[in-house]
């Protein structure tokens, strides 16, 4: 080990200046694991590999291949310096180079955890992308409704309230809303700001999830997504490991820390306990309809009939991510009407609160 650190690979020092922004993205972990796993294939030692990683890395990865490097040449394992990392390396990615190092194929271990962090990193981007449109709709339509409210509304509403003429609900109501802002505006801009806040912690913590979870699962729109985004994550997940070479009982272990849906997770840890005492997934699986359909079900039963269990998964996966797209293009489909309708409707409030009372004007002139 001394005559290796000699030959290239100094270990390097952290100074005062090695301090990084943000943590270590999926893509990143990803990246990682195809590079390990092509220059492994290639014929290049584990340390050769991890130096070459160390040199093109970047932020804080960077700094966390420094140590790894400087801990692999200094005799410990690959897997126990990962271990280290538990932030930026999950369960998964360390049980994967722990089984791959055991058994001596670490490199297609590698490769197969490069594959399932990109399907994971685009599933997620896929989701977050159905979800973003409309939140910047709403975004944007809350700031303008800001904008009208403290600034357009009280050059208006004077107008209204010197006339003489009989003002209709909707001009009643904006009078109304804009004397709240006139005297307690900062007051409610805080509440709204609070209210937000509040709500995002909210729906963060433990005891409210099982609640959310199921609102998310029963939901007419977000429903099929979100069933289809953790059977997809499920299969592929638990078909990568058990590939990996991992018993099954070891990769339900992991499996209930990935799924991030409650429900899935209970299955999860009872099918840990089952499978442990020789029960067969398919008897377990058949047991939750509501989360498992029979058509998922029936395919792992042939799976583990067949002795390709994996490969099943797998394939499970793929079907799964397909859903997860029609899912989302439903979603899409309905949404964009349902915020035309919103934007539309409040437009016509303030237009009829608005030009009805001008019209009123106009017309008593003409009479």
């Amino acid at each position: 080990m001394k005559n290796q650190k000699k030959s290239g690979h100094p270990s390097r020092k952290k100074s005062a200046l090695d301090i990084t922004l943000g943590g270590v993205s999926v893509g990143q972990r990803a990246l990682l694991a195809r590079h390990l796993a092509i220059m492994l294939k290639a014929g290049l030692s584990l340390t050769e590999a991890l130096h070459i990683a160390q040199d093109s890395a970047v932020g804080k990865m960077k700094l966390i291949l420094d140590d790894i490097f400087r801990s692999v040449t200094s005799g410990r394992s690959f897997v126990d310096t990962l271990a280290d990392h538990k932030k930026e390396f999950s369960e998964l990615f360390v049980s994967a180079v722990r089984a791959g190092e055991v058994s001596g194929t670490l490199e297609q271990n590698l490769e197969h955890l490069a594959l399932q962090l990109e399907k994971d990193k685009d599933l997620s981007s896929k989701v977050k992308g159905a979800l973003l449109y409309p939140m910047i709709v709403l975004i944007a339509t809350f700031i303008l409704g800001m904008v009208i409210a403290f600034y357009v509304l009280p050059q208006i509403v004077p107008l209204f309230i010197g006339l003489k003429v009989s003002l209709p609900i909707t001009t009643q109501i904006l009078i109304a809303f804009s004397r709240l802002i006139e005297q307690s505006g900062g007051t409610v801009f805080a509440g709204i700001v609070f209210f937000v806040i509040a709500a995002l912690w909210l729906v963060r913590q433990r005891f409210i999830k099982p609640y959310t979870h199921w609102i998310l699962l029963h939901a007419p729109l977000a429903g099929p997504l979100a069933r289809a985004t953790n059977l997809a994550r499920f299969s592929r997940t638990l078909g990568m490991l058990l590939k990996s070479g991992l018993r099954i009982d070891e990769a339900m272990a992991i499996m209930k820390e990935i799924l991030g849906n409650v429900y899935y997770q209970r299955v999860i840890i009872e099918l840990e306990r089952r499978v442990t005492k020789g029960s067969t997934m398919y008897e377990n699986l058949q047991r939750y309809p509501q989360l498992f359909p029979l058509v998922a079900v029936h395919m792992v039963r042939v799976g583990e009939e067949s002795g390709r269990l994996e490969d099943t998964l797998l394939y499970l996966g793929e079907y799964y991510e397909n859903e997860v797209d029609s899912a989302i293009k439903n979603l899409s489909t309905v949404i964009e009407p349902l915020l035309l309708l919103f934007i539309g409707g409040a437009v016509g409030f303030l237009a009829l609160s608005i030009i009805t009372p001008i019209y009123s004007i106009t017309g008593g002139v003409h009479k």
